[in-house]
């Protein structure tokens, strides 16, 4: 507590140009579960978002919008936390709660639950400002429990209950930033596998293919210590899906997507977020992927 009380002194001592740091430190809560800021011990928050999909890309690349008689919907709420263990780790859990909405013609159905409750450990080889010039470094390693509703373990009419993948997952990640104040400029990218799972329905072996995804972020502080704009491309790619051992012909998926964030510092302990997201392009730009256009809203307390 003793370092963590020197580093915050150290902080707040700095030249008024240096001090305004808000784009390096709230950087940490511009996208997802994010991380500690440097003088934190604990971080605790809630996300609540909803996501519609307006329509598919088939195998071969052909965006297929959906017809006015047909809606899907994706609402979550999301608490989570994240705690100090050491001075470069930290550890952090999620628990999604989800409810669908679908609507095909004159049927109707809404159902959800419990999603994949992820938890992972965060190693900084490399803290941002540790070095002058140098970028951070941080290295993720996480676990998807199987909490979550498989499509084959729903209920009728049009399987509104798939809460997740419910299977065994584990992924490594990696973190790169970058700041010049007002400015900051992030690399993310990971891997996530899954182990298989015998089906409910068929007793088949299946296995979902590995996910890799990849973000670059870059933000602005618009409001010294207050406000953050930031933008984030990101892209993901699912490897093919196997069932009994064999791979299964056009079953894997890739879209891009473009988050827009804005965070707000109220009060030092307190960051509000929200942000848009769209997977919405033309045809030819993915495959085997819903399009979508979601609205996630945030409220997270950090305690120092």
């Amino acid at each position: 507590m003793t370092r963590r009380l020197l580093a915050l002194a150290f902080v707040l001592t700095l030249t008024p140009g240096v001090a305004r740091a808000a784009a390096c430190c709230m950087s940490a809560t511009s996208f997802g579960v994010g991380r500690l800021l440097v003088w934190e011990d604990f971080a605790t928050g809630v996300t609540l978002g909803h996501t519609r999909v307006v329509g598919q890309w088939d195998p071969s690349g052909t965006l297929r919008l959906l017809g006015s008689d047909f809606s899907d919907g994706i609402s979550r709420v999301e608490p989570w936390a994240i705690v100090r263990l050491a001075e470069r780790v930290q550890v952090q859990a999620r628990l999604p709660l989800l409810l669908n909405d679908r609507a095909a013609g004159s049927l109707a159905q809404t159902a959800g639950g419990l999603g994949d409750v992820g938890a992972a450990v965060r190693v900084e080889a490399i803290m941002l400002g540790e070095y002058d010039r140098l970028p951070s470094l941080g290295f993720t390693v996480g676990a998807l429990l199987p909490t979550g509703r498989r499509a084959e373990q729903t209920l009728g009419p049009l399987g509104a209950g798939v809460t997740g993948r419910g299977a065994w997952g584990a992924s490594f990640a990696l973190e790169s930033e970058y700041t010049w104040l007002p400015w900051f400029l992030r690399l993310d990218a990971g891997v996530t596998l899954f182990a298989p799972f015998k089906r409910t329905d068929t007793q088949a072996v299946q296995g979902f293919g590995p996910v890799v995804q990849a973000a670059l972020s870059s933000g602005r502080e618009l409001v010294a210590d207050k406000l953050v704009l930031a933008v984030s491309a990101q892209v993901e790619f699912e490897g093919a899906l196997r069932m009994d051992g064999e791979v299964q012909p056009a079953s894997s998926g890739f879209v891009p997507s473009l988050v827009t964030s804005l965070s707000w510092r109220p009060a030092p302990h307190w960051t509000l977020v929200t942000s848009v997201n769209t997977s919405v392009w033309p045809s030819g730009v993915a495959f085997n992927r819903d399009a979508r256009v979601g609205l996630v809203i945030g409220g997270r307390y950090g305690h120092f």
